[in-house]
Parts: structure tokens; sequence; C-alpha cells
């Protein structure tokens, strides 16, 4: 799979994927244009950029082992058990369930705007060559 690199850091770049419905090396996978509707502008995702690609660089790109998973458990499993956790804690200090439940929120939305701040340089994409 290949994308346009759009914005260089210090081992990071943003890029921009690049794909064709009549690609010729692989079916099209539709990564290019994933929750966008056709007016929107395409979307950048932050990748490790160990090659030294430079703006502008055509370059393969990949996804790291595991990759889909990890980010899965970050963003669904882990304020699942918070907003859970916080359910059970203060249903058993005897608050009624909707006390409990918006302190669940409360704790879910904490829970997200953490991992948010933590996550804001995490990646699992990485350049594998330049084009």
């Amino acid at each position: 799979m290949y994308a346009k690199v759009i914005k260089t850091y210090a081992e990071k770049a943003d890029i921009q994927f690049i794909c064709s419905d009549s690609s010729s090396e692989s079916v099209h996978c539709g990564a290019c244009s994933m929750g966008q509707t056709p007016s929107q502008n395409p979307e950048t995702v932050l990748a490790e950029n160990p090659v030294g690609a430079k703006t502008g660089d055509i370059v393969e790109y990949g996804l790291k082992e595991h990759g889909e998973v990890k980010a899965a458990t970050l963003l669904f499993i882990v304020p699942l058990v918070t907003f859970m956790i916080a359910l059970g804690i203060t249903g058993s200090m005897g608050f009624e369930i909707w006390q409990s439940f918006l302190f669940g929120l409360l704790v879910l939305g904490g829970t997200l705007l953490g991992l948010q701040l933590l996550l804001k340089n995490k990646t699992y994409y990485y350049i594998a060559g330049i084009k």
C-alpha cells in the first residue's frame, strides 16, 4: 500500500493513503476513504519514519503486527472496563443506579480524554520504504 508524505517530524511523518479501485498490485481496500463523504479532504495518519522519507515522497507503508488488536484494546476495552468498575464501586457504596451511571459516565469521559492525551503521538503504522 502506498501513501504520500504530507509532513515530517523527528522520527515520524503524516501520511495520506493513496490507492485506486483499479490498483494493479492489490484489491482496493477502501482505507483511503474510510468514513469520509466525497466532499471531505483526505485524512492524514501518523506513521513511524525509520527510512527518513521527506515531504512529498511516495512511500510504501505497513501496519505493525497485531496493531488492530492493540488499538481496539486501548480504545474500546479499557474504557469499557473502567466504566464497569466505576458502576460496581458506586453500586457497592449504596448509590442509586442513576447516580452510579452518571459517575460511570464521568469516569468513562475521563478515561477517553486521558487516553487521547497519552496516545496523541502513538501510531501503529510505519513507512516501509520509499517508492
